[in-house]
Order: structure tokens, then sequence, then C-alpha cells
């Protein structure tokens, strides 16, 4: 991993025919790698050397990235498992003043100053730039934009101190980019993971119709490309208060997640 530059897992490495690495990357590309691994033409392609250097390249800057994060994190992580909050408010913007654009440092920002500090004046317009900055990035932050969403709807977070007026805006905004960008007809990815808080917010501002429907193709998700087990199934379902199912399978509230 250290000498290909792999910070990510999971990261595949090919091996072709003659004993090269062929391919090192993500495996959700291997269906369209493998093919041209084994005709031969992939290896010494021009689209190989390209993605091959935009690799190292990702790698390198997340190195770097590293280097800068590691000490905060050493400070940032005591610090919240001994809910020190106010330690953890200086680490983290610590980070910020390295990485102002450090998207997992923007969101531990807002979430101690929401729902650690109660500090509503410094911390809803950090939040509302969040939002806007992450909807900008189109595709590429689908996943912030649903855990930002989380900040604003998860049930396991007590959100009642939120202004309702804004917290719904939000939702709104964030709901429609996820839905346009991973549409329920689409093979889009991770539904199973995306569309459980859009659920949870469809739920909470009273649609919800459109709340079980999108559980729904949660769990039809989940059976594809490979059958998951009911436990597994059921820990990714929202603990909405009314039922949903798709073939055999019901929403079914979860206090725990599964054991495997």
């Amino acid at each position: 991993m250290e000498p290909s530059f792999s910070l990510g897992i999971p990261t595949s490495f090919v091996v072709d025919r003659d004993g090269h690495i062929a391919f090192i990357g993500h495996p959700m590309h291997l269906a369209q790698i493998l093919p041209k691994v084994l005709n031969g033409s992939w290896r010494t392609s021009d689209e190989a050397k390209a993605a091959d250097k935009e690799r190292i390249a990702s790698g390198q800057r997340k190195a770097r990235g590293l280097t800068l994060t590691k000490p905060i994190y050493a400070k940032l992580r005591p610090a919240m498992g001994a809910e020190d909050w106010t330690a953890a408010l200086s680490a983290v913007e610590e980070g910020l003043a390295l990485m102002p654009d450090n998207m997992e440092f923007r969101r531990t920002h807002v979430n101690l100053l929401l729902h650690k500090l109660r500090d509503m004046r410094a911390g809803l317009p950090l939040l509302q730039q969040l939002v806007e900055d992450v909807i900008d990035k189109k595709f590429e932050a689908v996943a912030w934009m649903v855990m930002v969403l989380n900040e604003l709807f998860d049930p396991k977070m007590d959100n009642s101190h939120l202004p309702h007026a804004e917290r719904f805006a939000m939702g709104d905004k964030l709901s429609e980019q996820i839905l346009t960008l991973n549409p329920p007809q689409g093979d889009g990815p991770l539904k199973f993971l995306w569309y459980v808080p859009l659920a949870q917010y469809y739920y909470e501002s009273g649609n919800k119709d459109r709340a079980i429907e999108l559980i729904e193709v949660a769990l039809k998700s989940l059976g594809d490309p490979e059958p998951m087990p009911d436990h597994i199934k059921q820990h990714y379902l929202t603990p909405l208060g009314e039922h949903a199912c798709y073939a055999d399978l019901c929403v079914v509230p979860q206090n725990k997640a599964p054991e495997h």
C-alpha cells in the first residue's frame, strides 16, 4: 500500500499474465478494467498511464493531508472521548486554520457548536454555508450532502433547539440535490445508506408516503448485486413510525448494530 501511494480502503491490485501489476485502484472500476487487462490492451495504453499518474498524484495529496491532520486528530479524539467540548473546539479550529476546506473538520466544527455547545449564533451560519458548499460540489459530494443532512435530521440527535424554518429549508435543498444526483429510478450507488437520512427528512416534514417510498427503494438496493442477510438490512433502516416493506422484509426499528 505505501509504495504504491494507496491510502484508501478498499484498494485492488490486478496482476496480469506477465506477472506485472497492471492496475491499482478501487474495486468499483474492475468491471471496466479487467476485460482490457485480459485482452492485453490495458497496461501499455495511454488510459492506463493517465490513470496511474492521477492515482499517484492523488495519493501524494492525501499523504500531505495526513501529515497535517494527524496531530490535530491526536488532540481532537481524546477531547471528544472525554466530552471536553471546549478542547475539542480548539483542536478542530486549529485544524481549520491549516486546512479551511477540510470537510470533516467543518462538519465536526458545526456539530460541536450546534449540538454540544449549543452556540446557535456561531454554528447556524456555518451550517448554512456548509450546505451551500456541499451542493456546489455536485456528485463528488453526495456523501457529504448526506452527512450534513444527518446533522439536521439524525433521530439520534436532539434537534429541537434548531430553528424550524432554517432546518427544513436546508433539508429541502439537500434532499432535492441528492435525489437529482441519485434518483430512485436510477442505478446510483449506496441507496441503502443515502436514502435513510432522506426518508427521515421527509418523514419529519410530514410527507410520510415519500419517506416510505424511499425506504422501499433502499430495501430493494440491499439485494443488488448480491443478497444481503435480513439482520444486516435491518441495521440500515430508519426508525420511522410507519411500516415499509420490500418482498418479505419490513422496517423494524433496531437499537444496536448487528454483530457481524
